[in-house]
């Protein structure tokens, strides 16, 4: 990588920590620990984005179809250049802030305060302040290219220790409740109120990475017995080890809200509300690869359409009030129902579209999205929905005097309609439908070609995206009780097609882990609420630039990539970088 290749990179790292101090983050978290007192979350965010650019810089690069690797010598150097290019970066900030003087740059940037000055500076003089900034950064850089240029069986150790100490700290609000729950002493391995102890992620570091090292040394061995031949008997069912390990899983899945508590439970429920309506826009756009943005719609009707066929009253100045048109239906009577009304209303709002695709498709969508809104609160559904005012006393979907209102109840019934949503999609994706959605997703004026009727298999994914959307709806009227248009904002759709990506397209597991990521996290991560959307907005970035293919990617979506990346690769062999001669442009693009 040339020389100036290394500034960029190196300025770009200056500028996401410039970003992180100007948004408020590291002056926030100042106090946050992770180990002791020591190593908080602001300190690591002083360093990682040297440690992070200096681990990509000497990453092994394909030119013209080869790959390419950096000489131990020059990734060291690349890695300290860089880091010091980003801490130069950051320190000539510190100092015309200082220069500038710190009241008169809060009136235009307000999270530039005296505290985030005194911290970044840590406690001396501006420009020595400065001085040690710029150290710090080179060591991290350093120690970014110098960890990407060990052998992988050190490399791996290493990084599952302080992936797992990072995670454990993160989830202090957590773990603590678990080990109480569970009679299990912790002052060794929590601080109260804080982060591990020293002590504590020492053992934790070491046993992450014994566990490491026995996955590299006796992985295969390991995986022969629990998931090659030997795990399955002569007539092709699954081995006695697998059948235990399933047990456990569906027993530690049965038993954590009461290890967890009310308070995480409570954001379990959200989970789950969320993967259903990933689950269904999974279908939507993972499947049959249609690009929809309203999907909010669907989770308003399936909440609206719970509340009247249950019988719910509308908020009135006076008190409440009859809706327009209800009924007093059981909940598990009415959620059949509401499927069907959802999977019409799927046809409805794909059968303008039917000829539209990519970005074209995703602004008609997100204009049908928007127009819930609007809808919910036009006076001519006031009678019905109640307009701006909502709807309360929505069922509480109880059985025998069980009510799903508290959050480790609501958690098994979110458990059940997230188990149902995912036997659909597992069953759809390997059946005719789903391979006809793959083969339109891939190449739709080919798979017409072919014999597959394109118009039915487009609204038969719209209705099928819709119904099971629609119970992440009637979910989310349960465990709210109440609803108002504020619930149904078009960001929804933005949150829920984020998750997907982030779990990775097509991907039933990787729709789940999307969810707990976006949705789970920055709920138990309370100090992080405010930052909820640009924590969607990096995260997207991120994995859309180091990981396409997602977290959990799907097998056959990661193989279409690589063809993709394979395909580029070799026009760049055939064609100079100095050459005009580019690739045919993609469809739907300007060459």
């Amino acid at each position: 990588m040339g020389t100036r290749r290394l500034l960029r990179a190196g300025l770009v790292a200056g500028i996401v920590t410039i970003f992180l101090a100007m948004v408020g983050l590291i002056e926030r978290f100042s106090a946050l620990a992770f180990v002791g007192e020591a190593v908080t979350f602001a300190r690591l965010a002083l360093v990682v984005a040297p440690f992070v650019i200096g681990y990509t810089v000497v990453a092994p690069r394909v030119e013209h179809g080869e790959s390419r690797t950096m000489s131990p010598r020059a990734a060291v150097a690349a890695g300290a250049l860089t880091g010091c290019v980003a801490g130069a970066a950051f320190a000539a900030a510190v100092v015309s802030v200082d220069a500038f003087d710190v009241d008169r740059v809060r009136q235009v940037f307000l999270n530039v305060s005296p505290a985030l000055m005194e911290f970044v500076t840590f406690g001396r003089q501006a420009i020595q302040g400065a001085l040690i900034i710029v150290v710090i950064s080179t060591v991290a850089g350093l120690a970014g290219a110098g960890y990407r240029i060990l052998p992988e069986r050190i490399r791996r150790p290493i990084g599952a220790a302080v992936a797992t100490v990072l995670a454990l700290g993160f989830l202090q609000r957590i773990v603590p409740i678990m080990l109480d729950q569970l009679s299990i002493d912790r002052d060794w391995l929590y601080v109260r109120q804080g982060g591990l102890t020293w002590l504590g992620g020492a053992v934790v570091a070491a046993v992450a990475a014994g566990l490491s090292i026995v996955k590299g040394t006796w992985g295969a061995r390991i995986r022969g017995r629990l998931g090659g031949e030997g795990t399955r008997d002569w007539e092709g069912r699954p081995g006695t080890v697998r059948i235990a390990l399933m047990v456990l899983a569906l027993l530690g899945l049965l038993s954590l809200p009461y290890l967890v508590g009310s308070v995480v439970s409570e954001v379990l429920g959200t989970v789950m509300v969320f993967a259903l309506l990933g689950l269904g826009l999974n279908i939507v756009v993972g499947y049959a690869g249609l690009l929809d943005l309203g999907y909010v719609a669907f989770f308003a009707f399936g909440a609206y359409a719970t509340a009247l066929l249950t019988g719910a009253t509308l908020n009135t100045f006076t008190g409440s009030g009859p809706p327009a048109l209800s009924a007093d239906l059981n909940f598990y009577i009415a959620i059949p129902i509401v499927m069907l009304m959802a999977a019409g209303v799927g046809l409805l709002i794909g059968a303008p579209v039917l000829r539209l695709r990519g970005d074209y498709l995703a602004l008609v969508t997100l204009g049908l999205g928007e127009m819930v809104t609007v809808l919910i609160t036009s006076p001519w559904l006031n009678p019905l929905v109640g307009g701006a005012s909502g709807m309360r006393g929505v069922t509480d979907a109880g059985i025998a005097g069980f009510s799903f209102r508290d959050p480790q109840h609501f958690y098994y019934l979110g458990l059940a309609f997230v188990a149902l949503a995912l036997f659909v999609s597992w069953r759809l994706a390997g059946s005719r439908i789903g391979r006809a959605w793959t083969a339109m997703r891939e190449d739709e004026q080919i798979a017409d070609a072919m014999g597959v009727s394109t118009t039915r298999y487009k609204l038969l994914a719209f209705a099928m995206g819709g119904g099971i959307g629609s119970l992440g709806g009637a979910l989310f009227a349960v465990k709210i009780g109440s609803l108002t248009p504020a619930s149904f904002q078009i960001l929804v759709s933005i949150q829920v097609l984020g998750l997907v990506i982030l779990g990775g397209i097509g991907s039933l597991p990787g729709v789940i882990v999307g969810a707990l990521v976006l949705v789970g996290l920055p709920g138990v991560l309370r100090e992080f609420e405010e930052y909820r959307l640009l924590a969607y907005g990096a995260a997207v970035v991120a994995v859309m630039i180091l990981r396409p293919q997602g977290l959990i990617p799907n097998v056959r979506r990661s193989r279409e990539l690589v063809d993709e990346e394979r395909t580029q690769d070799s026009w760049q062999e055939i064609y100079a970088p100095g050459e005009t001669t580019a690739p045919p442009a993609a469809e739907g693009t300007t060459p």
